[in-house]
């Protein structure tokens, strides 16, 4: 049953993510920051990473890493009469945090990436989707652990594979000003 939920919670928010324009132009490869679509319905907290363009003075976006913050319904028993014994059950409403990352097509799709905070193992990321748009994109329910965990750190980095090379390519976010965008997205 919690499967079944958390299938749609991640098809809501995939969904969601589609619908609402954020300007990359604004998204940063220093910091995190919140991005808001043009209605304010739906937020994130962004960072991209950049790859210098060979012979050129450009860069060019090789990843962004974002974080929603969807819900899900938990049901809950909660105590009527003491001396009875009697219960009610009830849902109530969950945030839960769910990390997002677009990689690079050549993403061999066999392979989970790995997650690092500081260069420590925390999870893998699983993919939903390839597109010319966005990439590959990846997705993760995360603990409050882990929030802690990029809050007092300084980098995560997403080990992927890369298709046709048995090689896999290290890709930095810097988690400066995590912990300020993070509770400017949880702050309602």
């Amino acid at each position: 049953m919690f499967h079944k939920i958390f299938k749609n919670i991640i098809f809501i928010l995939c969904f969601s993510i589609y619908l609402t324009n954020y300007s990359s132009s604004e998204i940063s490869a220093k910091e995190w920051n919140k991005q808001c679509n043009e209605d304010k319905s739906t937020c994130i907290i962004v960072i991209k990473n950049e790859i210098k363009v060979k012979d050129n003075d450009k860069k060019q976006r090789l990843a962004t890493a974002y974080i929603q913050i969807g819900s899900s319904k938990q049901k809950k028993m909660n105590l009527i009469n003491e001396g009875d014994q009697t219960y009610k059950l009830s849902e109530e409403n969950k945030n839960i945090p769910i990390l997002f990352v677009n990689l690079p097509l050549n993403t061999d799709l066999r392979f989970k990436p790995l997650i690092q905070i500081d260069d420590k193992n925390y999870g893998k990321l699983n993919f939903t989707n390839c597109n010319n748009t966005d990439g590959c994109k990846t997705n993760a329910v995360i603990s409050n652990d882990a929030i802690d965990k990029l809050k007092k750190g300084n980098t995560m980095s997403v080990i992927v594979r890369i298709f046709g090379i048995n090689k896999n390519m290290k890709i930095e976010f810097p988690l400066k000003q995590f912990t300020k965008s993070y509770t400017k997205l949880i702050k309602k």
